[in-house]
């Protein structure tokens, strides 16, 4: 054997008894915080992405602004916000279809919420911005905001109604929904906070232990009397008793309630998708390029039971299923309309909201001006 050949070998040794060793001081150092109650994960720290983060639609790609109630919200930097700057006006998260100044905005006021099927930046099209051209269309004075979020469910939109949405003062407030809250964005026990919120809490509240070796580090630390990694505990609130078919029911009830006492007339409006029918029966669609997966599916007509009778309950609940019988309609998902769709959707949203745009359009004078208090 050559002196090089020898050399390589030795330094091979070297290394691989080395790192043996550094794995042994780790495993040992492991094993003794074990014994102490304080579990660190073994080498190296676990990332904080975890499934929550998954479920959050990679808010990174498609939202730019973290949001500390509702997870995150789009922003005046993506090119679809952008592009509707051209024509109408972009308020912290809502898209309100004119150039007139907030407290200027024509009567009445209509403001729309929901998730993706609703969100005026998703794509080219929507239906509340379908609504605002057939208002124009009918020489109809009044103002469509839309504060529409993809990926969020009723949860997020009673919160965004409370913070944001009455400071439009409305005197109509839509939520279409129901996709969004089958579970993955509204998962039990703790529907009213975003998988989004988790993994950012989850990232934010995780112990600050070394990024290498950190048992060890931790332990030679814990030795010299060094300052503890610091770790943070963090809450979800109290874990709910009610199924997710529940928890929507109450959300329609509490923004009915809050329209209310605001002077506003709410509407509850179940989405219609190609996966549940007219009468709230489960479907399989045929035709999609792309449809959903099966616990995509089976997650949602699950809670489409569960609340299928919500319009015989409540007068402020509408369901929008029967209204989408024919083809092209729904993208290739099954779940987000073409623009012809967005178009129906508008038509028959106008159709339920007409007797109030009627009322409010000969009451008085000319458009009733909004409270001084609302």
């Amino acid at each position: 054997m050559s002196m090089k050949t020898g050399s390589i070998f030795f330094t091979i040794y070297v290394v691989v008894v080395t790192a043996a060793c550094i794995l042994l001081v780790e495993f040992v150092s492991r094993q003794i915080n074990l014994a102490n109650g304080i579990d660190i994960p073994f080498l190296r720290v676990q990332a904080a992405a975890t499934n929550d983060a998954e479920k959050a639609s990679n808010p990174h790609e498609t939202k730019s602004v973290v949001d500390p109630h509702l997870g995150f919200a789009r922003g005046k930097t993506e090119p679809r916000v952008r592009e509707l700057l051209g024509q109408y006006t972009w308020i912290e998260g809502f898209a309100v279809y004119s150039k007139k100044a907030p407290a200027d905005l024509d009567r009445p006021v209509i403001l729309t919420l929901g998730g993706s099927t609703t969100d005026a930046a998703r794509g080219e099209h929507s239906w509340p911005e379908e609504l605002s051209k057939l208002l124009a269309e009918k020489g109809i004075s009044a103002t469509v905001v839309n504060g529409g979020i993809s990926g969020y469910s009723t949860n997020q939109e009673l919160l965004k109604l409370v913070r944001d949405g009455l400071e439009f003062k409305p005197d109509i407030i839509i939520s279409y929904s129901g996709v969004n809250d089958r579970g993955e964005y509204s998962e039990l026990p703790y529907p009213m906070v975003h998988p989004y919120q988790r993994y950012l809490l989850e990232y934010l509240t995780r112990s600050q232990y070394s990024p290498l070796f950190p048992n060890t580090v931790y332990l030679i630390n814990k030795v010299l009397g060094g300052k503890p990694p610091r770790h943070i505990d963090a809450t979800l609130g109290v874990p709910i008793s009610r199924t997710l078919g529940q928890q929507y029911e109450k959300n329609l009830v509490l923004m009915n309630a809050i329209a209310q006492v605001s002077g506003a007339t709410f509407y509850g409006i179940i989405q219609p998708n190609a996966y549940v029918g007219p009468s709230g029966e489960s479907k399989t669609p045929t035709g999609l390029r792309k449809p959903k997966p099966a616990e995509y599916v089976s997650q949602l007509q699950h809670l489409y039971r569960q609340i299928a009778d919500l319009p015989s309950r409540h007068p402020f609940v509408h369901s929008f299923l029967p209204i989408f019988e024919g083809d092209g309609l729904y993208q290739k998902d099954g779940i987000h309309a073409t623009l012809k769709g967005d178009h129906l959707i508008a038509e028959k949203v106008l159709d339920l909201i007409l007797p109030e745009l009627s009322a409010s359009q000969t009451s008085g004078s000319d458009v009733p001006e909004p409270a001084t208090e609302r």
